[in-house]
């Protein structure tokens, strides 16, 4: 015997399949505005249930809580995601000008050109500049020298130098030095300290300075440190030992950072200059390989090679004299050359620095007449006089 089906039972069946299934088609098109403003189902939708949909599923009552729970975590990835997107476009578009940039162009060069450019000092056998304004600074004296003196320089190779230091437009003398490859002398005329000061150019008299500390018109006088030798070296720099044994030299580069002085440069800006650095070397010990720093030669990559710096050295590796050069200008209106016009020498372990600004159409260069008088110092206002050899130690 065969029953049939309950007609009741299999429309209710087929109504309810319909219904689940517009429910379905309904939920898939929300959009996602309605289900972030909370009206994820409509009046008509809420009337069918999950269970009256697909009675194994789970209790309707949990349905509030799994759509808010839903729609808070769209919410905060959705937020995370355009907190993402702002910190991405931030970083692309930030810029720290700040962090010093490289100068450019950079020249390139290697050991053979420094050294051609070197021979613009090296070839210079004298030299005379009857036009100088000269700062002097003395950081172990009272005095303090404001303003700028005038002064004449004679120079002639190996070693002989001769400076006159003068008060301007009333031209008279502050001091007065000479000196040749092993011995000095210096008039002092105008300070408290007047002194006739005689000397060997590589003795040390670091003793004779100390005991001077005590008396007042000595710690009055810039000029007590001050030697002409000190000057020789930065104006006549001497040729490379280049095939010479016992010499050894290379080139490596320093980065230097400075202000951004270039016009539109930012405020507080700084810009990284290049250089090439030629050290030279004498070796000492030839058994086990040990040698000093003679020199430090530093040729500016960013403004044509020219020689900006040279450091000296002592046997002890200290530095003796830092020279810097600038200003590179036509100081002889016959020649096309470029010199340094300004001319800075600092000695730290003598404690005073001199700037050289040497003025143009007043500076000759490889002079042939230079009198042999040139060179003589005498003391001729009979200042007192000390020769610093026979101090006691």
């Amino acid at each position: 015997m065969q029953f049939n089906k309950c007609p009741a039972k299999s429309a209710w069946k087929h109504h309810a399949s319909a219904m689940g299934a517009g429910l379905t088609r309904y939920r898939s098109s929300v959009s996602l505005a309605a289900l972030f403003s909370g009206n994820l189902l409509s009046n008509d939708a809420s009337r069918f249930s999950m269970t009256e949909a697909n009675p194994n599923r789970s209790c309707p009552i949990l349905r509030p809580m799994f759509r808010l729970t839903l729609r808070l975590t769209l919410t905060v990835c959705f937020l995370a995601f355009i907190a993402l997107l702002s910190s991405c476009a931030s970083l692309v578009k930030y810029r720290d000008d700040s962090i010093p940039q490289p100068l450019t162009p950079v020249a390139e060069a290697d050991f053979d050109v420094l050294v051609a450019q070197l021979k613009l000092f090296t070839d210079v056998e004298s030299m005379r500049a009857t036009r100088v304004s000269m700062k002097f600074v003395d950081s172990a004296s009272s005095e303090r020298y404001r303003g700028a003196a005038d002064a004449t320089i004679v120079l002639q190779r190996p070693g002989k130098i001769r400076l006159i230091i003068q008060v301007p437009v009333a031209k008279t003398k502050l001091a007065e030095m000479v000196s040749d490859s092993e011995h000095f002398k210096v008039a002092i005329y105008y300070d408290k300290y007047k002194r006739f000061l005689l000397g060997t150019n590589n003795a040390d008299y670091s003793r004779w300075r100390e005991r001077l500390q005590d008396k007042k018109e000595a710690q009055q006088s810039g000029f007590i440190n001050a030697r002409p030798f000190h000057f020789t070296d930065a104006l006549l720099v001497r040729p490379l030992q280049i095939g010479k044994a016992g010499f050894v030299y290379n080139v490596q580069e320093e980065l230097s950072e400075e202000p951004d002085t270039r016009p539109g440069a930012k405020k507080n800006s700084r810009v990284i200059r290049s250089f090439y650095v030629v050290s030279e070397m004498e070796i000492t010990d030839t058994t086990k390989n040990i040698g000093v720093l003679k020199r430090r030669l530093w040729f500016d990559r960013n403004s044509q090679l020219q020689l900006k710096r040279q450091q000296v050295f002592d046997a002890k590796g200290r530095l003796i004299t830092d020279a810097r050069y600038s200003n590179y200008t036509r100081l002889n209106p016959d020649s096309q050359i470029l010199r340094p016009s300004v001319i800075e020498v600092r000695r730290p372990y003598d404690q005073y620095s001199a700037e050289l600004n040497l003025l143009a159409d007043s500076t000759e260069f490889n002079i042939e007449d230079l009198p042999a008088t040139a060179f003589v110092l005498e003391n001729d206002q009979k200042l007192p006089e000390t020769d610093l050899d026979k101090q006691p130690n």
